[in-house]
């Protein structure tokens, strides 16, 4: 990565990263540390990347952060104490109920 520079960063899903790199191993061989990605995003895919979609732009309407959405959608907690994992810098929004109910819709 040596003479390399980030041009970009914008958050993604495991739903996401799992299509874009299921689309590259169709297209091409993987490299051992893409093949271990790959593995990593199939073991722990939780959502298809629609139904992701679907969620983060809920939780945005929500008011919540991309950063924050984007995390949610990927641990997919189960409870208000389980949602605190995600907010652990910050107190629960006041709609942690609201977010809990659109994760719920998903499961």
């Amino acid at each position: 990565m040596i003479g390399k520079e980030v041009i970009s960063e914008k958050h993604t899903t495991i739903a996401n990263a799992l299509e874009i790199m299921s689309e590259r191993a169709n297209f091409d061989e993987l490299s051992y540390e893409h093949g271990c990605a790959l593995d990593y995003l199939q073991k722990f895919s939780k959502l298809n990347k629609k139904d992701a979609e679907s969620m983060l732009a809920q939780l945005l309407n929500l008011g919540l952060t991309e950063k924050m959405a984007v995390k949610i959608i990927d641990i997919l907690p189960e409870n208000a104490e389980e949602l605190k994992v995600v907010f652990y810098r910050s107190d629960l929004p006041e709609n942690a109920e609201d977010v809990l109910d659109v994760i719920c819709k998903f499961k």
